[in-house]
């Protein structure tokens, strides 16, 4: 997906009253170049189904995270997500 738009809407149209999620970030690391920054991290995301929390999927993702500087925030430039490993069902997610 591209575009913080795209991206916002159909996360929360697949999530919104259906999924309750939590996330876990470790390992974090940053790299800053003056206005520019890398970050790399590992999240893990776990989906229950609010209709039935036995229904699950849990996912471990390293994140790769390019940053610009924004006055004083930093803010997403670019956003890449891959999958190592996930259990569970995946219908969770994408429904």
């Amino acid at each position: 997906m591209s575009g913080r738009d795209t991206i916002v809407t159909t996360i929360l149209a697949m999530f919104t009253g259906r999924v309750d999620t939590t996330h876990q970030i470790t390992n974090a690391r940053i790299t800053i170049d003056g206005d520019t920054a890398r970050l790399t991290a590992l999240v893990e995301a776990q989906h229950l189904l609010i209709a039935d929390p036995t229904t699950h999927a849990l996912l471990k993702n390293p994140y790769d995270v390019d940053l610009v500087r924004d006055g004083d925030r930093w803010v997403i430039r670019r956003l890449r997500i891959d999958n190592t490993w996930y259990t569970g069902e995946p219908t969770v997610i994408f429904g």
